[in-house]
């Protein structure tokens, strides 16, 4: 079945245009807003803390009794939420970068922030892998 261009935005137009979608569209952006000034208080956090100490303390609290707690719950190792911002941030606010040692077969992208490669490697899941920049060692799997 070919896909009516035409159609397909004229409906979407009316569906942004209607309450719902206006509704959808507002709550979209006040999402944004508050991610934008959740990095901008991080950025100021970042400016008076030691950021080593605060992703030692993540690595940690993603232990083995966390990975236990998660497979018991029948989900995969996840990041924590704070986890979760620290990857948002670091996706959002960082260029890619090319490191050919921590390539692989898998669609991936790494991210150079503050003295750790952060990767993404996405297959029938996804993958975040820590590194140490200064050695290259793997400091986190979630």
């Amino acid at each position: 079945m070919p896909l009516d261009v035409e159609k397909f935005k004229r409906e979407m137009k009316e569906w942004a245009e209607s309450e719902q979608g206006k509704a959808h569209l507002e709550n979209f952006w006040k999402k944004i807003d508050l991610k934008h000034k959740r990095f901008l208080r991080f950025e100021e956090w970042l400016k008076h803390n030691d950021f080593d100490k605060l992703m030692y303390r993540l690595i940690l609290e993603h232990n083995e009794e966390y990975r236990e707690r998660c497979w018991h719950s029948g989900c995969e190792v996840y990041p924590n939420n704070k986890l979760e911002f620290l990857i948002s941030y670091v996706m959002d606010t960082c260029e890619p970068v090319n490191v050919p040692q921590l390539d692989c077969v898998f669609a991936n992208a790494i991210w150079l922030f503050r003295g750790y490669y952060f990767q993404m490697i996405h297959g029938q899941g996804t993958i975040v892998n820590i590194y140490n920049k200064e050695d290259m060692r793997k400091l986190l799997q979630v």
